[in-house]
């Protein structure tokens, strides 16, 4: 469900950076592959409800998870605060792709190698939204190039997440 609900909000920011038909058919296409990963999880969420409810080997009660995600959120936050400030706000989709894929490159390192792949993509996203920058792309074409790669690392992570475990 949290690919799904996430790469579905990358695809609508992606798409911000896009105009016309290009920008409705990624909206669209982001609403319906979200969607479709959202109710299949929730399919197989109830499917699984007669199952012992037991979290105590979740990877969300664990403390590795926590410090991770609450690193990820300072930098986030902190990076995005600094780019403001030093008038470079265009570079924040690529800098926001850049420290969730490096939050799951740490998940990969504690709790499966499958995160470290998809945190590979999302940062492969932030490096291109940056060099697209340089390169004279402008807010627009970061904000595309970023978010859409982080997108379909997001979406293509819950259908593989589903065919697993369908």
């Amino acid at each position: 469900m949290i690919s799904g609900g996430f790469g579905l909000a990358w695809a609508q920011w992606g798409a911000s950076g896009l105009s016309g038909a290009s920008a409705v058919i990624v909206r669209v296409a982001g609403i319906v592959l979200g969607l479709t990963i959202i109710g299949g999880a929730a399919r197989l969420t109830r499917s699984s409800a007669d199952a012992p409810d037991d979290d105590r080997g979740s990877m969300f009660a664990s403390r590795a998870y926590r410090v991770i995600t609450g690193v990820e959120v300072v930098a986030l936050f902190g990076g995005a605060a600094v780019l403001g400030a030093t008038g470079n706000s265009a570079y924040t989709p690529a800098w926001f792709a850049a420290v969730v894929g490096a939050h799951f490159v740490a998940f990969g390192r504690f709790f499966a190698p499958f995160f470290g792949v998809l945190g590979l993509l999302l940062l492969a996203g932030g490096v291109a939204g940056t060099v697209v920058g340089l390169a004279g792309g402008g807010r627009d074409g970061i904000t595309a190039v970023a978010a859409l790669v982080a997108a379909a690392g997001l979406l293509a992570a819950g259908f593989y997440g589903l065919a697993r475990a369908g």
